[in-house]
């Protein structure tokens, strides 16, 4: 069967490079997944940068997000990789930069995931129990399981029946469909940035166990702190975390992420509590 594609103008957010690309029509066509993220990889548009394209169900350009992260691909394989293991590089190349960092929020903030898959595609060949072992292995002992990555062997969008509104859905060619969260993905950016800069696939692997534990131990102390309080101000919360763990002040960019945690993973009503200058002060009114 042929496909049929639609031509975007893309220009490199940080170069201004300008090349037209070539993306399946189809993932256009589908309403039901709102914006649509699409992953620019080096050398696609220009030689240096990687970016994600958000565009509407038209395939018109809403934005643009930067991808600071260059990772070393050396040309030939591990050791690892030639025995089948799958490395968190053999993840990039599967599923892409922003693919792999969407996977991983998935699994932090606990959303289902759903791959539809063409059989001919790379990722065919991967066990999906393995890949989700992969995505509890990052977490601490209490936050293993949840909601798992699934695949949908369908490639006719028309037919995809997904109950979850609120999941992450992809697809075999490293195109976003959907995002159950608005907020960047920094947390995980800077994650593998500093994972790549260790050169064994096992410590890469305990680098991010670490950074995702001293996240999710703040989120527990904001969580006791919700718990024994009406509710609190952002600025008062960041003190508080801080003053309990001993540590320098989170940012608030971190601060939303806690909250979001908190919601996905206790309770909404509880990260209800946590009220910024702004709606403390209407709510005086």
């Amino acid at each position: 069967m042929s496909m049929d594609y639609r031509q975007m103008n893309i220009t490199c957010p940080m170069c201004g490079a300008i090349k037209i690309i070539n993306v399946p029509a189809v993932i256009f066509e589908q309403k039901k997944f709102g914006n649509i993220k699409i992953q620019v990889p080096i050398g696609a548009v220009c030689s240096e940068h990687q970016f994600i394209v958000f565009a509407d169900t038209k395939a018109n350009v809403q934005g643009y997000e930067k991808i600071d992260l260059y990772m070393s691909t050396p040309s030939e394989k591990t050791v690892k990789e030639q025995a089948g293991v799958i490395t968190l590089r053999v993840l990039m190349t599967m599923f892409g930069t922003y693919g792999v960092f969407s996977l991983i929020h998935a699994k932090i903030m606990n959303y289902p995931v759903y791959i539809l898959l063409d059989k001919d595609s790379i990722i065919a060949s991967v066990d999906i129990n393995l890949l989700n072992l992969i995505g509890d292995n990052l977490l601490p002992e209490a936050y293993k399981g949840g909601n798992r990555i699934s695949f949908i062997e369908e490639i006719d969008y028309d037919r995809v029946k997904i109950k979850e509104k609120k999941s992450l859905i992809m697809d075999s060619h490293q195109h976003i469909l959907q995002t159950p969260w608005d907020e960047k993905l920094k947390f995980e950016e800077t994650m593998i940035k500093e994972a790549f800069k260790i050169s064994g696939e096992l410590e890469q692997l305990n680098s991010m166990q670490q950074a995702i534990a001293i996240f999710i131990n703040e989120a527990e102390q904001a969580k006791k702190i919700l718990e024994n309080t009406r509710q609190i101000i952002e600025e008062e919360l960041i003190e508080a975390i801080s003053k309990n763990l001993m540590e320098g002040k989170i940012s608030n960019f971190r601060l939303q992420l806690i909250k979001h945690f908190i919601s996905q993973r206790y309770s909404p009503k509880l990260s209800s509590k946590i009220k910024s200058k702004v709606e403390d002060f209407l709510g005086l009114l």
